[in-house]
């Protein structure tokens, strides 16, 4: 019993005295590359074309809002808040954020 207990506490001790191997440090580029079939490829372009469709069409309807609002023309702002509303908002994954045809708006920009 003594020399397994040995034996176990010999093989601890050479494992706690092994040097540690650096890992190199990958870095992620910006520019990945990524290869994808022409098929998915698509449904992005496709997806990322109705959402910045989208958002321009609510900058249009916000600079409609904001004519309303500088000539008090209270019928003018509901219309143009509820079509501004009722435009879809599409959930765009932060990968395809990336993608060059993506359309920035919404939240940053300002009428």
């Amino acid at each position: 019993m003594y020399k397994i207990i040995l034996i176990a506490l010999f093989f601890l001790a050479s494992c706690v005295n092994q040097p540690k191997k650096e890992v190199p440090i990958v870095e992620e580029s910006s520019e990945t590359h990524v290869v994808r079939s022409s098929e998915i490829q698509k449904e992005i372009d496709d997806l990322l074309f109705r959402d910045a469709e989208n958002k321009k069409l609510e900058l249009d309807y916000l600079e409609q809002i904001r004519i309303a609002q500088e000539n008090n023309d209270t019928e003018a702002f509901e219309f143009y808040f509820q079509e501004y509303i009722d435009v879809e908002r599409l959930d765009i994954p932060e990968e395809l954020k990336k993608e060059p045809n993506y359309f920035k708006g919404g939240i940053n920009l300002k009428y």
